[in-house]
């Protein structure tokens, strides 16, 4: 569900906003929200990965993750 908040803004940070707004072709808010969901996506919840039928465990999901991409497995 939606919530609102009030943000306050400098003139400039608001200037910049409106700018931005602009160039990208989106609303203020929608700027706003994904500028929160960046700041914020180290503290979100994540799901484990799930490739089709195949759940991984969490020493399969660590290897992976210690894996260089791009390199040849031997």
């Amino acid at each position: 569900m939606a919530r609102r908040t009030t943000v306050v803004l400098t003139s400039e940070d608001e200037q910049a906003l409106q700018r931005a707004s602009r160039a990208e072709g989106v609303s203020q808010s929608e700027l706003i929200r994904k500028g929160i969901r960046s700041v914020t996506a180290a503290y979100r919840p994540r799901s484990r990965p799930v490739f089709g039928w195949l759940k991984l465990s969490k020493s399969e999901r660590e290897e992976i993750s210690r894996d260089e991409v791009g390199d040849y497995d031997r």
